[in-house]
């Protein structure tokens, strides 16, 4: 048989077997909502609150009437003294207090200060490595439900291990469509790796957590000890899940031929009433070829993101793909040379379980859902990451379990989001070279660079430290005012002609920009110490060390003609860091030492010639995309 007709595996394992281990904790069913005698307080600016309760305005007056008649402290939660705790005397009516409060002219906002408690959390040792369960909001899903052992999800893929210590109380009759026999026993160890991502046992004691903690496992053996298998034994495997009640089926394996035997099973198996769910590929960075069963119809396709929410360089995207869900760094069950342990794993072989996990969590509390209208339910209350509405990357958004057992527990099946209106901005139209010899034109991206930016983007580093133009010259209007910018692949440039050069361009903060629109808010990282040999910046609480503090040194904006760059002009290139460094996975799916500054991003790549490990993150191009520009 030609090896066209082969389905390969999705996955390269890379396992681990360090973590450390979790405590466990049982969530808190009945308290108050909020605490008594308490109230949060959000002050107008330039409104001052002392300690003792004494209010002043804007113009430093004291406010006769003061802040609330029962007010005994108040204590400031934040460093600009806006958001205040106050406490009142000992049984104050907080909702009455919180009325009074919004009539009173220093005061934005009053609430109560509302009770948050542990969430469900299991004690199994692996689940604090576990991120991406944060990330979906598995804990908060689970609150809801853990699932039921009356939903079985069919793992077609290379078996299962019947001894796994988190897995063996989980499986339901299985069947190995290579041979014809009930044999179902793993012998490459991916099958029993997505297994444990959908439904490992939990909160056991044991190892790792799985997504739906009682849902049941079918185990369907349709690929080798090599990881391959054939359309024949996808179909045999489909069938036999269909036929044996499953209500789920995740296959993650994939080839790209499409065959008709295959679409005609899932069709079938769609027909008994199952969901089907398929890892996307992962092509991306390969030519990117259309996957199948992923791209058939009636079959939920599962991309795969990186712990900072982005669909990672590797992941297959296109128009078939509906939902997005973790897949970089993936802990669970795993059978390897013959023993059972555990994992750690990349693609979108990891994110596909994830998905059937809180399929089985939704039908555990609303099981007579249609396969449609569960999958309406999964992609409409994913989280939308990427540009507004669905794309080719991630679909409708990343998995979030949470929103989506609410969903079913309160018997709501959301609409899907509506395309969004166009919103490409003309400017990043590619143009054609100009007639005009001194403007400089850039065929890799179409677009011109002329003037005060060409010599500025000359005489500070060039593609090195901008990249290309990728818009033309046009009006923007941005948080200090309306100006004439462009962007690059790394920044954007703005001309401020009442500054005299060389500060009539300026740099965007996009270090800061690009967070925001991510929904992270840099104020609130963990702040770093003064170390001997880095650059503490007291301003932001930051810390530059090696290996950044060095190409931060040595590159900056020239201001002053002289050799070498000071720190005044370093600044003006990157601004203060916003983070420490931190493992992130950026657009290209690389997973790499970063750490966030004012104008910038820089990433470490170990792995390239030396002038090459420190690299400028594209922020310019990645505000673009998420703005729908181009």
């Amino acid at each position: 048989m030609k090896l066209r007709f082969w389905l390969a595996v999705l996955l390269l394992l890379v396992t681990s077997l360090a973590w450390a281990p979790a405590s466990s904790a049982q969530s808190i069913e009945s308290t108050p909502s909020f605490v008594p005698d308490e109230v949060l307080v959000t002050l107008r600016p330039g409104y001052r609150l002392t300690s003792v309760g004494r209010v002043f305005d804007p113009l430093g007056r004291e406010l006769r009437a003061g802040l609330h008649p029962g007010l005994i402290s108040a204590e400031s939660l934040d460093r600009s003294g806006s958001v205040e705790l106050l406490r009142l005397r000992p049984g104050s009516d907080v909702h009455t207090s919180v009325t009074a409060l919004h009539g009173n002219p220093a005061v934005l906002r009053a609430e109560p200060n509302y009770v948050r408690m542990l969430l469900r959390e299991p004690g199994d040792p692996a689940f604090s490595q576990q991120w991406g369960m944060r990330k979906i909001l598995a804990p908060e899903a689970w609150d809801i439900t853990t699932g039921s052992d009356q939903i079985v999800i069919a793992l077609l893929d290379t078996g299962v291990s019947p001894s796994h210590e988190d897995l063996r109380d989980k499986l339901v009759s299985g069947f190995n469509a290579i041979t014809g026999s009930g044999d179902f026993g793993d012998d490459e160890g991916h099958g029993t790796y997505t297994a444990g991502v959908a439904a490992a046992s939990t909160d056991n004691g044991t190892g790792v957590a799985g997504v739906c903690w009682n849902c049941r496992i079918m185990p369907i053996k349709v690929l080798d000890s090599h990881g391959i298998g054939s359309s024949a034994s996808l179909v045999k495997g489909i069938r036999y899940a269909a036929d044996n009640g499953a209500r789920i089926i995740s296959m993650s394996l994939g080839g790209a031929e499409r065959s008709q035997a295959e679409e005609d099973a899932v069709n079938y198996a769609y027909s008994k009433g199952a969901l089907i769910i398929a890892a996307s590929g992962n092509s991306g960075g390969k030519g990117n070829p259309t996957i199948y069963p992923a791209a058939f119809d009636h079959v939920l396709a599962v991309a795969a993101t990186g712990n900072t929410d982005q669909v990672t360089g590797f992941s297959s995207y296109g128009p078939y793909v509906d939902i997005a869900a973790p897949g970089v760094g993936i802990w669970s069950t795993l059978w390897q040379d013959g023993s059972d342990t555990y994992g750690v794993a990349n693609g979108t072989s990891a994110s596909c379980p994830h998905v059937a996990g809180v399929a089985g969590l939704i039908l555990s509390i609303w099981p007579e859902l249609s396969p449609d209208h569960l999958a309406q339910i999964l992609m409409a209350t994913a989280d939308d990451i990427g540009v507004p509405g669905r794309d080719d990357y991630n679909g409708y958004g990343r998995l979030n379990a949470f929103r989506a057992v609410s969903a079913a527990r309160d018997r709501q099946i959301p609409d899907l989001p509506k395309p969004p209106e166009p919103r490409g901005n003309p400017a990043f139209i590619p143009v054609g070279p100009p007639a005009d010899p001194s403007i400089a034109y850039f065929p890799e991206t179409g677009h011109t660079l002329r003037g005060a930016f060409k010599s500025f983007w000359e005489q500070n580093g060039g593609l090195e430290v901008f990249g290309f133009p990728i818009s033309e010259e046009f009006s923007e209007q941005t948080a200090e005012g309306t100006y004439i910018v462009q962007y690059f692949e790394r920044e954007r440039f703005e001309y401020h002609p009442e500054n005299a050069p060389p500060y009539h361009v300026l740099l965007g903060r996009l270090g800061d920009t690009v967070l925001l629109d991510q929904g992270r808010n840099w104020f609130t990282f963990p702040k770093g110490q003064e170390v001997a040999g880095c650059r503490h910046f007291a301003e932001t609480g930051h810390t530059v060390c090696e290996p950044f503090l060095s190409y931060w040194r040595n590159h900056g904006l020239q201001f002053d003609g002289q050799p070498g760059f000071s720190e005044v002009e370093s600044l003006a290139l990157f601004g203060m860091p916003l983070s420490e460094p931190q493992m992130e996975t950026n657009k290209a799916g690389d997973t790499v030492l970063t750490q966030w500054f004012e104008r910038a991003r820089l990433e470490y790549h170990p792995n390239n010639p030396p002038e090459y490990q420190v690299l400028l993150g594209l922020l310019g191009s990645e505000l673009v995309d998420s703005r729908a520009w181009r």
